[in-house]
């Protein structure tokens, strides 16, 4: 997956029109909901995003890049398995990592006002890096270290925006990740953040 990370690197930061757009950097909250929160525990992130467009347009169009670590709610997880009879074992997790690759949808509702709400609608690409220890007694003995997962997920997001002056405002919102397709469970997570915006022109 690195080759992937590296193209959504270059994506964001080199592959836009350079002479309108906005360099974004947001610090969130990762909090999952539905049965993952049964897993995991809310977990600080970041995120890097350039947005399209004229600083005063009412649409901007962006990718992303971040990165959010998350841990158990539990040293270990009782589970089972059967094999002629229910067996008890259980599952440890190491590490949940996230790296979430974003095309970002926005609408401004009055981007020539200091202050405006915002709503938007995102695509995201989780890759997902997991490790742990999985056992089941005298029928499974596994341990995975770095295991690649994928998802897809739209995020519903509203927020505000205050524009401190002609090249830097200030952000902050709230919405909801939900996953439709991949190689993992569906899973859910609400994403707060508060960040701030640098125009380039």
């Amino acid at each position: 997956m690195k080759p992937l990370l590296r193209f959504a690197c270059l994506l964001i930061f080199l592959g836009f029109n350079k002479s309108y757009g906005q360099y974004e950097f947001n610090l969130g909250l990762m909090a999952p909901s539905g049965d993952t929160k049964y897993l995991l525990k809310p977990a600080p992130s970041f995120e890097f995003v350039f947005n399209t467009g004229d600083v005063d347009s009412h649409y901007h169009f962006g990718a992303s890049i971040g990165y959010c670590r998350l841990s158990p709610t539990q040293d270990t997880f009782k589970t089972y398995a059967v094999g002629g009879a229910v067996l008890p074992g259980y599952e440890v997790i190491h590490s949940y990592e996230l790296y979430p690759i974003g095309l970002r949808n926005e609408f401004t509702f009055f981007p020539d006002k200091k202050f405006s709400p915002i709503l938007a609608l995102d695509l995201y690409f989780y890759v997902i890096s997991i490790s742990d220890d999985y056992y089941a007694e005298t029928l499974i003995q596994s341990s995975i270290t770095n295991d690649t997962y994928w998802a897809l997920a739209i995020i519903p997001r509203i927020g505000l925006q205050y524009e401190l002056n002609d090249q830097i405002s200030l952000t902050g919102g709230f919405g909801r990740s939900m996953s439709f397709t991949g190689t993992v469970d569906a899973q859910s997570y609400w994403k707060t953040y508060i960040g701030i915006k640098y125009y380039i022109n």
